[in-house]
């Protein structure tokens, strides 16, 4: 297991238990390779749809995204080969980054 993939898992774990504290880490960028994106996971995990789409469109680019009224995010490879990532929360924009976590975790394990 690759440094970047355990820092996802790590900050996928507490983004999804609510407990991230937010602060920038002291070293490395918890597998999201830039101060901006680490910026916008945490103004998503806040609550800002606008930061979840800035971090959706950096690191998932040949994704889309889908809201459900039940309160679930999807994100969705364009390609068609049906490879999708879910998350339900009642912050939407933190769903969004847990299914956009999700699928920039499964993208390390393909290469």
């Amino acid at each position: 297991m690759t440094n970047r993939k355990k820092a996802l898992q790590e900050l996928l774990a507490k983004v999804e238990d609510g407990s991230w504290d937010c602060k920038f880490p002291q070293s490395g960028l918890s597998g999201l390779r830039s101060a901006k994106r680490y910026r916008n996971a945490a103004k998503a995990y806040n609550g800002s749809l606008d930061a979840a789409k800035a971090l959706h469109d950096a690191v998932l680019p040949d994704y889309e995204w889908t809201f459900y009224y039940d309160g679930e995010c999807s994100v969705q490879e364009r390609k068609g080969r049906g490879i999708y990532f879910t998350s339900i929360d009642k912050n939407p924009a933190r769903a969004w980054l847990i299914a956009i976590l999700r699928a920039h975790i499964a993208m390390d394990d393909e290469g």
